[in-house]
């Protein structure tokens, strides 16, 4: 309750500022409760490092498919190929079991079953180097919009595959 001060102000009491401060508490408690549950919040999409982990799996299959039909000289760079893509789709599927907070799978759980033999001729080495290209770029434009360790992972993944097939095929040799 307002009371005249000598001075003509009128004094506000002490119970009047502790209840009006909790009035304004409550107030930004219950507007702080509400405030999320008013939102749109649209379901989050799938994972961009998903397509990645696809790319990754297949990549490595295919490698090890042209390297059984390839030449002796170059089953040893396929197969290295294809032992490096699987280990860019392990490190892949731990982060997105990471970030989705699931404990990670063993590498028997997380391996998919390859598919029987199609009944067309056997990926050429030429196939193995486009998939490898196709898969560098897609990181590459993957990058920027990652942050911290997940855009390093993807970083040296686009590196990998670059390096893989330049040195699989340097300038000036053609795969037959």
């Amino acid at each position: 309750m307002l009371s005249p001060d000598s001075s003509g102000v009128p004094a506000v009491s002490r119970r009047r500022v502790l209840v009006d401060a909790g009035r304004g508490l409550l107030a930004l408690t219950l507007i702080g409760a509400a405030a999320p549950a008013c939102g749109s919040k649209e379901p989050p999409g799938p994972d961009p490092l998903e397509a990645q982990l696809d790319a990754a799996r297949r990549d490595s299959d295919l490698a090890g498919a042209a390297a059984k039909a390839a030449a002796p000289a170059l089953v040893p760079a396929l197969t290295a190929v294809a032992d490096q893509r699987a280990r860019h789709a392990t490190a892949l599927a731990e982060e997105l079991a990471r970030a989705a907070g699931k404990p990670t799978a063993t590498p028997a759980e997380s391996s998919t079953p390859t598919t029987a033999a199609s009944a067309g001729p056997p990926p050429s080495v030429q196939d193995v180097v486009d998939a490898l290209r196709a898969s560098a770029d897609s990181a590459t434009r993957l990058v920027p919009t990652l942050s911290g360790y997940r855009a390093g992972l993807v970083g040296s993944i686009a590196a990998s595959c670059a390096s893989s097939f330049t040195v699989l095929f340097p300038s000036g040799s053609r795969p037959q």
